[in-house]
């Protein structure tokens, strides 16, 4: 009877321990929930914005109107090299007659109200946060409509308009990704008119 007392109480000296070991262990191991895994997404833009360096003399006051000449075909060129798009005449032709939509086809160096610093397709505060913005231009669309971006430098305005062209107007992105541009296109129209604030939906011919 000793023995099996003796024995019975090992036994139970040994249970307890290894309980109290996986115990431990589950304490070490699982306390903490397994690390945030971000979803990719369902559908990449058609064009990623990569690092594209301002030109030199690309510096844009604010309710300045970049025009048509030199400083906005070096807008254009970097814009669209930002957005690994072809600098095709059809696309750099696109892009200053935008340019020339959002200032009231106004000569460079002309004052237009709302113009955004080093911003010349005027992105607004709805566009994200963003980077290297120093504040805001009022809306050329009216008092309800969020204000113009004011960037610190070229390079900070241009990525940010690559990244809201590519992630958020997926017609105008592609056309320009194929070198066809936006004048004389329907399709982007409706993105456009969203663009604008129902300003516009088609840019003028022979902007450049």
């Amino acid at each position: 009877m000793t023995i099996s007392r003796w024995l019975l109480g090992v036994l139970g000296l040994a249970v307890l321990l290894l309980v109290a070991v996986t115990l431990t262990l589950a304490a070490t191991d699982g306390s903490s929930p397994p690390p945030r895994v971000s979803a990719a997404p369902a559908h990449l833009p058609a064009c990623t914005p990569k690092a594209a360096p301002s030109a030199p003399g690309m510096q844009l006051a604010a309710r300045t109107s970049v025009g048509t000449g030199v400083t906005a075909q070096a807008w254009a060129e970097t814009l669209l090299r930002a957005m690994d798009d072809p600098a095709t005449a059809a696309d750099v032709a696109s892009m200053l007659a935008w340019f020339s939509a959002e200032d009231d086809s106004k000569a460079a160096g002309q004052q237009t109200y709302g113009a955004g610093e080093n911003n010349p397709l005027n992105i607004t505060a709805d566009s994200g946060d963003n980077v290297g913005v120093t504040g805001t231009e009022p809306s050329g669309a009216g008092p309800s409509h969020p204000g113009n971006l004011d960037f610190s430098s070229p390079d900070y305005g241009i990525a940010a308009t690559a990244q809201v062209i590519v992630t958020k107007y997926p017609v105008i992105s592609q056309a320009l990704l194929t070198g066809r541009g936006l004048i004389r296109n329907p399709a982007v129209a409706a993105e456009l008119a969203k663009w604008s604030g129902e300003g516009y939906s088609s840019l003028p011919q022979g902007a450049s």
